[in-house]
């Protein structure tokens, strides 16, 4: 049987450097994807992302790997590049990467044994967390010990979320992701959890234990550049009113897609934010001025995402001791994972 055809794709914006580790993890593949596809979203860093992509080409293509890197004529924002990258694969499979995470050196290798041997339409996976160097990983994102299919049968909806929230490395079926195709979402900077809803209301959502990615945990996300989501999102950071954003368009598409497939998906998405993500979030704003957090406050409270004790208790713990909150957050994520 014939080896399914695979294509890392690259929503790219910024971030050269990390661009270049990334395609250089392209390189060491055991096995070499077809193609990487880089589709640059008219930002500042463009001639030096280009500079970057020129210098790999010739590697890649001793590797038997074809380089295709498009430069949009305008910003189109993360929703609408990351569709775009996908469909311009002309392969079965797109791998889609961050462009600041990394291959580890078994991704095609593992992504095509799992597809080959499961009939699913998107896939999620293991990662590592690292910081400056892949070398000295931070922990393990893991959502199941062995391969998994995740379906409305065992899972609750909630697990759309927590197995598709992070971008990097999620595997999609380009046949079916052409087939879904949807504006309506754009703005949200979550358009994987539209193409993982209605992977879960179908076949199911993959999942790939052995890790596969290495997910780079202290770079802020780049949001805010296109006429979609620029006002709300400030590239670098995380701001109370993008959270918000970004948190009303998971359950935008929740409900929608559950109104199309005659599922109800928001009441444990909603669960799934309002508590174990809200960890996370008040985590990351430890350090936030009191200002910030009554903001968020406000903004959780208008989503109807601030009726549990947790969110209430986290927002009191980060107003109260601010950036000395962090060191029992980390204490708790270490209790977390025994």
């Amino acid at each position: 049987m014939k080896a399914p055809t695979v294509a890392i794709v690259i929503p790219a914006y910024n971030r050269p450097d990390e661009l270049g580790e990334l395609l250089q993890s392209a390189l060491v593949q055991t096995c070499a994807p077809c193609t990487v596809i880089v589709c640059e979203d008219h930002s500042p860093l463009r001639v030096e992302i280009r500079a970057v992509c020129d210098s790999y080409r010739a590697a890649l293509l001793t590797k038997g790997i074809e380089l295709l890197y498009v430069e949009n004529d305008t910003n189109l924002g993360y929703d609408k590049n990351l569709r775009k990258s996908i469909e311009l694969a002309d392969a079965e499979w797109a791998i889609v990467m961050g462009n600041d995470d990394l291959l580890l050196p078994n991704t095609v290798q593992e992504v095509i044994r799992y597809v080959s041997n499961n009939d699913v339409d998107f896939a999620s996976r293991t990662f590592m967390r690292f910081n400056d160097s892949i070398e000295t990983t931070i922990g393990t994102s893991s959502l199941s010990k062995s391969d998994s299919l995740f379906t409305t049968d065992n899972t609750s909806s909630g697990m759309i979320f927590r197995s598709a929230g992070f971008v990097g490395g999620l595997v999609v079926r380009t046949s079916f992701a052409r087939s879904i195709s949807c504006s309506d979402f754009d703005g949200s900077l979550y358009y994987q959890i539209y193409l993982a809803a209605n992977a879960y209301c179908g076949k199911g959502i993959g999942y790939i234990a052995t890790p596969i990615i290495g997910g780079r945990a202290d770079n802020p996300p780049m949001f805010g550049g296109a006429e979609d989501d620029g006002g709300v999102h400030v590239p670098g950071s995380y701001t109370a009113q993008g959270r918000a954003r970004m948190w009303g368009g998971v359950l935008k598409i929740a409900r929608s897609v559950g109104d199309k497939h005659q599922r109800d998906l928001i009441s444990d998405i909603r669960r799934e934010l309002e508590v174990r993500q809200s960890f996370h979030v008040f985590e990351m704003n430890a350090a936030s001025s009191r200002q910030e957090l009554r903001a968020l406050r406000t903004a959780l409270i208008q989503l109807d995402l601030f009726s549990h004790p947790l969110p209430r208790t986290l927002f009191w713990l980060d107003y109260l001791l601010g950036r000395k909150a962090t060191p029992l957050y980390r204490m708790c994520r270490k209790l977390l994972q025994r």
